[in-house]
């Protein structure tokens, strides 16, 4: 399973070279404008991956909400609420598995 992760870290990378290359060559507002259709379009699909079973909702909802987090007060809220809450069910789990890691 050490090579999924290796896949996974690329992809990342990969996505992330593509958008911050493309957002690099629009104007201020073009980068508004491409953050706010790409956060609600990352909310959109994770709304519909709350109803497939395929998808995992959360996941997109997440990234949506990390991307229109630099726009919208609201959504910065909702992403940070959502960060404290997984930091404390880590916690939790470690604590009930006697994990340091």
């Amino acid at each position: 399973m050490v090579w999924l992760g290796r896949v996974w870290r690329a992809a990342v990378k990969a996505v992330r070279w593509v958008l911050s290359n493309t957002r690099e060559r629009l104007s201020p507002r073009g980068q508004l404008a491409f953050d706010w259709i790409t956060g609600l379009l990352l909310i959109a699909i994770g709304v519909i991956g709350a109803f497939v079973p395929i998808l995992q909702g959360w996941v997109f909802v997440l990234a949506g909400l990390a991307v229109l987090s630099n726009h919208s007060r609201l959504a910065r809220r909702w992403f940070e609420r959502i960060k404290q809450m997984g930091s404390a069910a880590k916690k939790k789990y470690r604590e009930k598995t006697g994990t340091t890691e």
